[in-house]
C-alpha cells in the first residue's frame, strides 16, 4: 500500500495520447460547455436589456415584441455587455 507514492523514478508521459473516441467525446463536451455558457450569457443580456428598457421603476410596460427584440439582440451578447457597460 502506497509503495508507488514514494518512488523516485520519473515516468515520461509525453508520448501518452487519447484514443480517437475519447478525443471526439472531449470535443463534443467542450462544444456543449461553450453552448451552455453562450446560452446563459444570452439570457442574462436579454434580461438586462428588458430591465433597461422598462425604465428605472418599471414605468414602461414590456410586451412580446420587446421580449423578442431583446432575445434577438442578445445573440451578440459581447456587444450588448459593452453597450450596457458604457452607457450606464
Amino acid at each position: 500500500m502506497g509503495q508507488n507514492l514514494s518512488s523516485t523514478v520519473v515516468v515520461d508521459t509525453s508520448k501518452d495520447i487519447t484514443s480517437p473516441e475519447d478525443r471526439r467525446s472531449q470535443i463534443i463536451l467542450g462544444i456543449l460547455w461553450l453552448g451552455c455558457v453562450y446560452g446563459i450569457a444570452m439570457i442574462y443580456c436579454a434580461i438586462a436589456l428588458l430591465a433597461r428598457w422598462s425604465g428605472k421603476h418599471g414605468e414602461r410596460g414590456v410586451n412580446i415584441f420587446s421580449i423578442l427584440a431583446a432575445f434577438l439582440l442578445s445573440v451578440g451578447w459581447p456587444v450588448v455587455l459593452v453597450y450596457l457597460g458604457t452607457s450606464t
